[in-house]
């Protein structure tokens, strides 16, 4: 019998509290009848309410489980999160030199939610030399893309982040107010598309993780990249209404 599921491989950081990361994704993309194969770059130390350090894994079990998991399944969307360590990125760089033809997500992450650094500046520095170029969407926040590009205007941000890759490039979360989540997509410097969705109040742990899962889901089911990023939102939303306060910081968010 042959199985249906498109396959998404998540390439990301492990966060014990099951609210973001390798778990997260895992979750979304099984409630989106994805199946999910994944590789941890690192491992955390973290919680709802703090984030205490970060470990690489060890870089020969890395490309291990790469190798074998490359070997045996036909991949159709790429999702990437925290890469831990600048080997780890010249791995992941490695690893879709040999997937070419498939749409790669990038949710760059930066620092945790409950606070912590995620990525050093080597790290950094590596994923926008080696991995950015080959994206087929950057996902952002606006305080993501400020340290990314080193720049505080949306439009120089824009710009600099365009010349790091040539695809699409969507800044969440660039409107100030507290009413809405306003989102931008750009092709080449140009505007595309813009999303407003009000803001839920409260506080979330993993929500990047999850839109960028969701959205690579609705890739993998052959939506077109608008509509992708629309019902991942719509999605993420429905995931935040859903969410519950299981320990003493953050929601964590539920597919429901």
């Amino acid at each position: 019998m042959t199985n249906q599921l498109p396959v998404v491989l998540t390439i990301g950081g492990y966060d014990p509290s099951g609210g973001a990361g390798i778990t997260a994704d895992i979750e979304t993309i099984t409630s989106l009848r994805c199946h999910p194969i994944s590789l941890i770059t690192c491992l955390t130390s973290q919680n709802t309410e703090k984030f205490d350090l970060i470990e690489p894994v060890n870089i020969d079990v890395f490309i291990s489980q790469a190798d074998l998991l490359l070997s045996d399944f036909k991949i159709d969307i790429i999702k990437i999160g925290a890469l831990g360590s600048d080997k780890i990125v010249e791995e992941t760089k490695r690893i879709l030199n040999k997937l070419k033809d498939t749409k790669i997500v990038i949710d760059p992450v930066i620092e945790a939610t409950t606070g912590g650094s995620l990525a050093d500046k080597p790290t950094l520095q590596a994923l926008k030399e080696l991995i950015f170029p080959m994206a087929y969407l950057l996902t952002p926040n606006l305080a993501e893309a400020k340290v990314l590009s080193g720049k505080n205007d949306l439009n120089l941000i824009v710009q600099e982040l365009s010349l790091l890759s040539s695809n699409y490039l969507l800044i969440k979360d660039i409107d100030s107010s507290y009413e809405e989540i306003v989102s931008h997509l750009y092709l080449n410097k140009e505007l595309k598309k813009s999303w407003s969705t009000t803001k839920i109040p409260g506080s979330f742990h993993g929500t990047g993780c999850y839109l960028a899962s969701s959205i690579s889901c609705f890739l993998a089911h052959a939506k077109s990249l608008e509509e992708a990023i629309e019902l991942g939102q719509k999605n993420t939303v429905k995931a935040i209404n859903s969410s519950v306060k299981l320990g003493k910081g953050q929601n964590i968010l539920k597919s429901r």
